[in-house]
């Protein structure tokens, strides 16, 4: 079974986050979707073994579409296993195409850069990759598509592509371009970049501004049951000033129907002499039309800092609607 895989590079870009799992149609206008996640997680390192078992997120996401051509999406959600502090809007946004082939949208919204999307409906196996250190997150702005046929261009300015701090002061930009050369190769690359100013720290010793950033650029080929990816990131200062890097990712997953299996290998290296090399085994089955359950083995090893080499077992549910 494969998980049900957004296209966040198209999907986001235009609004359509939610399309890729089932809707109910509430009214004529308004439609809704969502998850419920939940897991247990059993952590080895060589000082100490963690298990835990919770609700890691649910969230509902509305799709309005009051009039033709325009549109929009609120997403609220909860991350009770991380603490997060409660039901929160994750992102709300407006959308309209003034023009055929052209869609602008307004709010708050997801970065449309990486492979590897933000929530688990968007995931071939339960984790993330090392490399997704350097991707952005949600932010405040606005974003414009243009769908030429031959390849799609994305541009957007926000308030901080990895703070999203509401202050316009300093703006970031993020820009991609997706193409589909033959039929099931995706190929994308984009790039976003934000300005952090000079501050002092706790101890009151000057800390220098930087501008953290990423330049991504990610391959997918599917073939019947099979998608191959790729990934590749020139990471900027992701964890300060004399952080930039390199990160990667190459996954397959074999779809047999109603079950899966994922194989995924990811790193990262930053001058900072951080280091993070993962190696992922992921099956997963379909129980029910709505209902997954997915398993993984995942197997960590870190240079240049104090985290211990880790191999974590997991189990997840997912239920969609």
């Amino acid at each position: 079974m494969r998980r049900k895989v957004l296209n966040m590079a198209g999907a986001v870009a235009v609004g359509l986050a939610a399309s890729g799992w089932a809707e109910m149609e509430l009214t004529e206008a308004l439609k809704i979707s969502g998850f419920v996640d939940m897991s247990a997680v059993h952590k080895s390192t060589d000082s100490d073994d963690t298990t835990t078992a919770a609700l890691d997120q649910w969230e509902l996401s509305f799709l309005i579409d009051p009039a033709e051509g325009v549109s929009a999406q609120v997403d609220i959600d909860d991350q009770p296993s991380a603490d997060q502090g409660g039901v929160e809007v994750e992102q709300a946004f407006v959308t309209g195409s003034p023009l055929e082939g052209l869609t602008l949208k307004a709010g708050k919204f997801l970065s449309a850069l990486g492979y590897e999307g933000a929530e688990p409906t968007a995931l071939y196996q339960y984790s993330y990759s090392a490399t997704i250190i350097g991707y952005p997150g949600y932010a405040n702005g606005v974003g414009a598509k243009f769908d030429a046929g031959f390849a799609k261009f994305y541009a957007a300015l926000i308030d901080g592509a990895y703070s999203g701090d509401q202050d316009a002061d300093s703006i970031s930009p993020e820009f991609q371009i997706v193409v589909t050369p033959v039929e099931g190769l995706t190929l994308q690359a984009g790039y976003a970049v934000e300005e952090f100013d000079a501050t002092t720290n706790e101890m009151g010793d000057a800390v220098a501004g930087y501008d953290k950033g990423i330049a991504n650029f990610w391959a997918e080929y599917k073939t019947g049951g099979l998608t191959l990816a790729g990934e590749f990131n020139q990471l900027y200062d992701v964890q300060g000033a004399g952080s930039d890097g390199t990160g990667y990712l190459v996954m397959v997953n074999y779809d047999w129907g109603k079950l899966g299996l994922t194989l995924r290998h990811s790193a990262v290296d930053l001058d900072n002499g951080y280091e993070n090399t993962e190696y992922t085994i992921s099956p997963n089955l379909e129980l029910a039309a709505n209902l997954s359950a997915i398993f993984e083995v995942r197997f960590d090893e870190y240079e240049g800092g104090d985290t211990d080499d880790a191999t974590t077992y997991a189990a997840e549910l997912l239920f969609v609607f």
